[in-house]
This record gives structure tokens, C-alpha cells and sequence, in this order.
């Protein structure tokens, strides 16, 4: 973990260089809005014999791999690729750039990396090296912190549409209750509230959205491990989230898509533990994908678990579920 934090804060501080020779107008001015597909990057090469070839290559066996948690295959980004000879003003204006560049005269790889530099949101990695052995390489070590990096932008670039729209009365709701600010767009409603749990969803003809927030007592770390974040949710979610079907509840699926734990370095409140699987119903045939992200609330004594859920039979769902990721990220502690 320190050694990721290390990485993170280098990859942070080490600007393009060569980007600071833009106009001021791109520096300091109002940004044109960003484009590009949902987790879509651009990657510019050189030629097509690095896209081609093991540089093409050690792209798409990272950012092609499958998303976890979904009932069906999706890659965790999408992939478009252009050579520099038509990297026009059009292209630089994608959110998310992936710049390939080999230069013999190099001893050893640069990793650049700007924000905003020709729109925005956007997020923009030029990765120089003598040769694309050593290019490849650098890419590997430090290839998590490139898709943060682009995760984040993504996140913002979602909240830039559903910010404008927040539901004032359903976020007082959120503030009363539970002490935290947190943005919900227009369309959803709250479905339930008891003094321990919210249920605030959105459903639509062929597909509902849903998001949870519930607060247990915080006694230990052992509470954000793996077992006890699955029991808690179990308990909770038979509690108070019914099926359709008499006796039938919602329930984490253990058996085909067992759920998966890790610490993001990102999340806003400084340390969460996220959950992410699939969630099926005891007694009855629907099931979907869910993320959450636990963390103790120092003001309240609590542990405060915010969650997505999809629900949308025969479909993908990793950019549904990737806009419910994105509010989940809205929230904001009040510090005070």
C-alpha cells in the first residue's frame, strides 16, 4: 500500500512538460466540455505498428479485462486508437488520452500526465521510452494508477450531467438523516426510510436503479473486512428489501460471483472499503450487479455503507453502474 501511495503522488506531481507550451486560452480560460464514449480512452500512437504490435497489445490486456461483478462479459474501459498524424483538435478534445511515444534518445521512460489541458473534464498520459520493451514495462508497474486516474475522469465527467439535476428534497432527507451531503439526481424517489436504512430508487420500464445507505455501531477494523461487510449486508437487505414474491428478500450472491473487497486511496471520505458482486434474490429469479463503499463516520460512531444496484435483465450494465459508482463518490462529510 505505501508503495501505491508513492506511485500515485509521483504520477501526480510529474507534469507534461511539453504541455506547458500551450496558449494561455488553453491554461487558464474556460474549457471546451470533453467527448468521448463512457470509459471509452483514446489512445494515440505513432504508427500502427505500436498499436499492432506489444504495445497495442499490453493496452488491451488491461484495460480490455473484463469488470468484475457483472452477469455478463464487459471490459472495464473501451479501447479507440489513432496515429499522431491525425491527432487533430477534434481528437485532443476526448476526455481520457493515452499518448505513445518512443524516442531512441531517452535513457529511461517518462510518464507525463495533465489535467483539463484541451477540455474538460479530462485526463491526458504520454508515456515516452527508448523502446517499447521498456515502454511496455513502465505501463505495467504502474498500470492501476493509470486507471485511476482515468476512472476519475470518467466520474466527473457523469457528475458534470447529473449535478444540475439534484434532488433537493431527497439530499435534505440524506443530510437530516444520516449527517453527509450527497448528490441524487431527478428520477429517483425514496422508497423506504427506517432510523437505520434508506432505500432511494429509480425504475424505469425494463430497468430500476437503486441505492442503500445504512449505518451499523463502530466497534473494530475487522467490521471492513470481507465476512463481516457480506453478513452485515445480508442482514440488513432480508430486513428491509422485500422481493416480489412472498418471503422472497435481497441477498449477496456467494456461489458463481462471490463478492470482492478492496480500499480505495481515493474515496472522499479518506478510507472505505468497497464491495462489489452481484445481488440475487432469496426465493425468487432476479438478480444484478452492486457496488458499495463502508466507512466510519468519526461525528455519528458509525460505519456508514453507501450502495448502487442495477437491475437490467438481458443488457449490459458496467455504465449504469458506473453512474451509480459516481454518486456514491458525491458524498461529503460534514467536518464540522
Amino acid at each position: 500500500m505505501k508503495r501505491f501511495n508513492i506511485i500515485v503522488l509521483a504520477m501526480l506531481s510529474c507534469m507534461l512538460l511539453v504541455f506547458s507550451a500551450c496558449d494561455k486560452k488553453n491554461v487558464i480560460g474556460k474549457k471546451d466540455r470533453s467527448a468521448g464514449g463512457t470509459s471509452e480512452i483514446l489512445v494515440v500512437t505513432q504508427n500502427d505498428e505500436q498499436w499492432d504490435g506489444m504495445i497495442g497489445d499490453t493496452i488491451r490486456a488491461f484495460f480490455l479485462q473484463p469488470q468484475y461483478g457483472l452477469p455478463q462479459p464487459e471490459a472495464i474501459f473501451k479501447l479507440s486508437h489513432i496515429n499522431v498524424s491525425g491527432f487533430t483538435d477534434m481528437f485532443k478534445k476526448h476526455k481520457s488520452l493515452l499518448i505513445v511515444e518512443i524516442n531512441q534518445a531517452l535513457d529511461k521512460p517518462v510518464v507525463e500526465t495533465a489535467e483539463d489541458l484541451w477540455a474538460a473534464p479530462q485526463r491526458v498520459i504520454k508515456i515516452i521510452a527508448p523502446d517499447r520493451t521498456s515502454w511496455c514495462q513502465i505501463f505495467e508497474e504502474q498500470k492501476e494508477v493509470y486507471k485511476m486516474m482515468f476512472d476519475k475522469v470518467e466520474r466527473d465527467r457523469i457528475m458534470t450531467v447529473l449535478r444540475p439535476s439534484n434532488d433537493t428534497k431527497i439530499t435534505q432527507r440524506i443530510k437530516e438523516k444520516m449527517g453527509f451531503d450527497m448528490t441524487i439526481p431527478s428520477g429517483f424517489f425514496i422508497s423506504k426510510d427506517e432510523p437505520d436504512f434508506l432505500w432511494i430508487r429509480k425504475e424505469l420500464e425494463k430497468n430500476s436503479f437503486g441505492i442503500f445507505i445504512y449505518t451499523t455501531p463502530y466497534k473494530d477494523t475487522l467490521q471492513l473486512e470481507l465476512s463481516s461487510l457480506v453478513a452485515v449486508r445480508d442482514r440488513m437487505l432480508q430486513k428491509y428489501v422485500p422481493g416480489p414474491a412472498d418471503g422472497s428478500f435481497m441477498t449477496t450472491e456467494k456461489e458463481f460471483v462471490p463478492p470482492v473487497v478492496s480500499y480505495p486511496s481515493n474515496y472522499p471520505t479518506g478510507f472505505a472499503a468497497e464491495l462489489r458482486g452481484m445481488w440475487c434474490l432469496m426465493g425468487d429469479y432476479m438478480a444484478g450487479p452492486f457496488v458499495s463503499y463502508t466507512f466510519p463516520d468519526n461525528k455519528t460512531g458509525n460505519l456508514v455503507t453507501l450502495e448502487g444496484y442495477v437491475y437490467y435483465p438481458n443488457h449490459d450494465k458496467r455504465d449504469d453502474l458506473l453512474q451509480l459508482q459516481s454518486l456514491l463518490y458525491s458524498v461529503k462529510l460534514d467536518e464540522e
